[in-house]
């Protein structure tokens, strides 16, 4: 067996372990030397490390805490059906076809003429209150109806207005009553009242008369013809 073949598998198991096998020498051939030069080749590992990469440092987290919501069994609510009527139709308006009895136009019933008020009419002394109180304001067709019925019939209301607006024009018209007292009259159903009128001309003098007030039917009191009213001096 040749040296040499049984030296190359030594020497390749060497150079696996990392050790250089030197040349083997024949004892018997002392001169002669054969170098034998053996080329190492680096194995390559299989646990080779990872390149280390530089990671930048991160900002400590905040563990968030965790709610624990208690589990809520929702429980459905059905409502009542509600039942909307449908609207109503508005009524139609039916023009109103005047018939020929309403087609007539009804004449206006003229206003109550200005009586005295009971109240003024139920006593004398009131009565001639109530006169003079429109005799100062010249509300002649109040003066006219508080007069009797008797009266009115003979003196019409434009000849009752033409006294007293001939009479201020003397005077200057009624200013103030003053009443003195009770006067006695022939007549039971009449009562007098004597009283002064004040007149609103400073040089017209005083007049001292008597009032004569009527009892109606009816129970209330009207004035009648007496030297309280102005004279008519177209009958002197």
């Amino acid at each position: 067996m040749n040296v040499k073949a049984w030296m190359l598998p030594l020497c390749a198991a060497m150079l696996l372990a990392g050790t250089v096998c030197p040349a083997a020498t024949d004892p018997t051939d002392d001169d002669e030397w054969e170098e034998v030069v053996v080329r190492r080749r680096k194995k390559k590992r299989l646990d080779k490390p990872a390149p280390t990469v530089a990671v930048p440092a991160q900002a400590p987290t905040v563990a968030t805490p965790t709610v624990i919501v208690p589990s809520v069994v929702v429980t459905p609510v059905v409502a009542p059906a509600v039942v909307v009527p449908p609207p109503s139709p508005a009524p139609v308006a039916v023009p109103e076809i005047p018939s020929a009895a309403t087609a007539e136009v009804k004449p206006e019933e003229p206003p109550p003429p200005p009586e005295p008020p009971a109240e003024e009419a139920a006593e004398p002394r009131r009565l001639v209150r109530y006169f003079c109180k429109a005799w100062k304001v010249k509300d002649y067709e109040r003066l006219w109806w508080a007069m009797s019925p008797e009266y009115r019939k003979k003196v019409s209301l434009k000849k009752f207005g033409k006294l007293f607006e001939s009479d201020a024009e003397l005077n200057g018209g009624l200013y103030d009553e003053n009443i003195i007292g009770s006067a006695k009259t022939r007549n039971h159903d009449q009562e007098g009242v004597k009283l002064e009128l004040i007149f609103k001309f400073t040089r017209a003098r005083h007049r001292i008369v008597t009032a004569i007030a009527e009892r109606q039917p009816d129970g209330a009191f009207r004035i009648v013809e007496s030297p309280f009213i102005p004279k008519d001096f177209d009958d002197l």
